[in-house]
């Protein structure tokens, strides 16, 4: 029996260290965290090398509920295209309807306050793309298809890691659930 080494990690930023002590700084002024588990915490995130072992600090502290928050957006187009991509908050549900258009969902560098993201897609001849970080895990059971495809590209993720839930229904559409490319050098001077 051969076991199968997991996927290498997508390398953490200071940015995503900055953000997961965000989290825990939240988690300690609302009382969930003593001071010093909030030092334990804080040294785990500021040595942690990768993604996964940022998520691994922060796994058990969603944060508290704000009404101020929207619980879902809703991205509506036709004969065009969306982008979410960047720092951008993430609700606990987003719906889609795409007519003859396009959208992309970046959550590589998004803020999700959430163990689960549920994502709800009608598109009619139209395709989405979401993006998540190596960890999250998918599910695209209950989707709908007419003439369409859904495709899911991502690596198997442990328990820790945000679940993405997709649904909805594609008509001579596409949904493709993926991880970030990874880059490539390109050396303009060098021919074989």
């Amino acid at each position: 029996m051969s076991l199968e080494q997991p996927p290498p990690s997508q390398r953490a930023s200071d940015n995503d260290r900055e953000r997961a002590a965000a989290v825990l700084q939240e988690a300690h002024t609302d009382g969930r965290l003593d001071f010093q588990e909030l030092d334990e915490r804080l040294t785990q995130v500021y040595s942690a090398k990768t993604q996964l072992e940022l998520r691994d600090a922060t796994a058990d502290l969603v944060p508290v509920r704000d009404t101020a928050k929207p619980a879902e957006v809703m991205i509506r187009a036709t004969h065009s295209a969306q982008k979410r991509e960047g720092a951008w908050q993430v609700p606990e549900r987003v719906a889609a309807e795409l007519v003859h258009s396009s959208a992309r969902l970046d959550f590589t560098d998004a803020t999700v306050h959430w163990r689960e993201v549920t994502v709800t897609a009608n598109l009619t001849h139209s395709s989405i793309t979401m993006i998540v970080p190596v960890g999250w895990s998918v599910t695209l059971d209950d989707v709908e298809l007419h003439g369409g495809s859904a495709s899911n590209k991502t690596a198997p993720a442990g328990p820790n890691g945000v679940h993405l839930i997709v649904k909805g229904a594609a008509r001579y559409s596409s949904m493709t659930v993926r991880h970030p490319r990874k880059r490539r050098w390109w050396w303009p001077w060098y021919r074989k």
